[in-house]
């Protein structure tokens, strides 16, 4: 299908999301891949993957982008070479991908049950209630993960340097502890059947 969902949110952020029900040679046509972008795709083995991976490049020539204006670090972190930020995250049908003039992350995930049996694995205990529901989880999940793609980089930690603070807020707030000190990033939550989905913005 179009476009699911798409929004201007503040410091220029553009949002795109896509739902995921083309078939994989649907997705295939009216995009350009560069010969990294077709080695990556050849060496999915799954085809939900692939689906993703596709659906992520017609977003990107959604905002004016071709996979050559993409390029990725040695963590996996995408940057765009106009100096913009960039995060793409996809879960089984849904894909997106944000845009900004400040450092973002995003987060799309499928809710499931098991978020419960391995909650104390990525939340403190100043972040956990026992009547939360699988949706509540899972949106602290997205929120973590979105935070984590901030900063794109290994040894950030969930459990140890990641909270998340004022979740009935509008905006819920995460706190990033760094050795620099401890960094605020301000949340858009969004759900979807069955989805829940975060964008984070570091604001200064």
């Amino acid at each position: 299908m179009p476009i699911y969902k798409q929004e201007q949110l503040p410091y220029n952020t553009q949002f795109l999301v896509w739902e995921i029900d083309e078939t994989e040679d649907w997705l295939e046509q009216g995009i350009q891949l560069t010969a990294l972008c077709m080695n990556r795709l050849s060496s999915m083995k799954s085809m939900v993957h692939r689906k993703g991976f596709l659906s992520v490049r017609h977003l990107l020539k959604a905002l004016g982008y071709a996979p050559i204006d993409v390029h990725y670090d040695s963590y996996g972190k995408p940057h765009l070479t106009n100096g913009k930020y960039i995060s793409i995250s996809h879960s089984h049908t849904f894909s997106a991908v944000a845009v900004s003039d400040m450092p973002i992350g995003i987060d799309i995930e499928k809710e499931h049950s098991k978020i419960h049996r391995i909650a104390s694995k990525f939340l403190h205990i100043s972040e956990r209630l026992s009547d939360e529901t699988e949706r509540f989880r899972t949106t602290q999940w997205c929120i973590k993960e979105a935070a984590y793609k901030v900063f794109g980089k290994k040894g950030v930690s969930f459990l140890h340097h990641i909270r998340t603070t004022h979740m009935n807020a509008q905006h819920p707030i995460t706190e990033v502890f760094t050795d620099s000190g401890i960094v605020k990033l301000k949340n858009w939550t969004y759900h979807w059947p069955s989805f829940s989905c975060a964008l984070s913005i570091k604001e200064q």
